[in-house]
């Protein structure tokens, strides 16, 4: 992480993080995407609250 992402300052630690991309092709092009994650995990690694990352995200 190189910045501020959803109220989290980076620390300089490192995280692993599996992730699911799901695309759609129409006419032999990408016409939309889709990206999974699993917030909780990488709250985790980063000593981060996932509650305080979701209510950032998405408010109260």
């Amino acid at each position: 992480m190189t910045g501020d992402r959803f109220g989290v300052v980076p620390n300089g630690d490192r995280a692993e993080l599996p992730v699911f991309i799901q695309f759609t092709f129409a006419d032999g092009l990408i016409s939309s995407e889709r990206f999974y994650f699993d917030l909780s995990a990488l709250c985790a690694q980063s000593g981060v609250s996932t509650d305080a990352v979701r209510r950032t995200v998405f408010g109260s």
